[in-house]
């Protein structure tokens, strides 16, 4: 089930039609990616992942390892 939340972009995934749409009012549950009005499949845009990584001063990773509880 997928619901279309405020703010969400989708792009229709016929190349020659290119149309996006942003959801203006979220939806209720529905069963599959929404149609563009030509017919085709709209999807999500791909977003790369953001990789972090932890300096010296990594107080989040150490209360993740301890279940909040410092030691």
């Amino acid at each position: 089930m997928r619901m279309m939340l405020i703010g969400q972009r989708y792009r229709c995934q016929n190349v020659e039609c290119g149309a996006e749409i942003e959801v203006k009012k979220a939806s209720i549950e529905g069963r599959s990616n929404p149609r563009c009005c030509c017919g085709a499949e709209m999807k999500k845009p791909y977003t790369q992942p953001v990789l972090r990584t932890f300096g010296k001063d990594a107080t989040v990773a150490s209360e993740f390892q301890h279940g909040g509880d410092r030691r």
